[in-house]
């Protein structure tokens, strides 16, 4: 293969001009005017390159942890013996969790409550209530499985029903819940008990 020709094999593609036929003058023009539509073809493709919209960035990954603060009471308690309103027995409890979403509708929440009687006054207790909570449209439902700590035997479960209220950007959102604290305790007879607690705060 000649020199010249193995040279433009490597190199990039170009365009050029047929030579022209004709006079001089007619040459000189047609050299002219392939010029002219081989540099404005190059630019309408750079132009063209140019306009093309920059990709998509990525979402952002989403947060697979979080968690919740807030303060709950107790509005009735239903025992074996006896059926008292907040009222007779105003307890505040201080509930903070930490929670792991492993599906796009599914979290466990690890949970523990510190529950400071008011009125009457009384000892703070802990109560350590890890579970699950699943998005089910406009609110959200749960289940969790309790126990008092340094109290006698006792074993409890929680349903709860979850609604968010209102954005409140970055990831945060107040909410306000109900639930239903079910405990079989031992002290020393085995007693029932039912509280129907309400429970508002901010999770993330």
């Amino acid at each position: 293969m000649p020199a010249r020709a193995g040279r433009r094999a490597l190199g990039k593609p170009h365009q050029e001009c047929p030579a022209p036929g004709g006079g001089r003058a007619m040459s000189k023009f047609m050299s002219f005017a392939c010029r002219l539509a081989i540099v404005l073809a190059v630019a309408l493709r750079a132009g063209a390159q140019a306009q093309e919209p920059p990709p998509m960035a990525a979402p952002p990954p989403e947060r697979s942890v979080g968690g919740h603060v807030g303060i709950a009471t107790p509005l009735v308690t239903v025992t074996s013996d006896d059926t008292t309103n907040i009222g007779d027995d105003f307890v505040i409890a201080n509930p903070v969790g930490v929670s792991v979403k492993i599906s796009e509708r599914l979290v466990i929440d690890f949970e523990m409550i510190v529950q400071n009687p008011v009125d009457p006054r009384g000892e703070s207790s802990l109560v350590i209530d890890p579970g699950v909570v699943y998005g089910a449209g406009p609110v959200a439902l749960g289940l969790r499985v309790a126990s008092v700590i340094g109290a006698p035997a006792n074993v409890g479960v929680i349903p709860l029903v979850n609604k968010g209220l209102v954005d409140l950007g970055g990831g945060a959102t107040w909410f306000v819940e109900a639930a239903f604290p079910t405990f079989l305790r031992s002290d020393p007879d085995p007693d029932l008990t039912l509280d129907v607690v309400l429970h508002t705060g901010i999770g993330f």
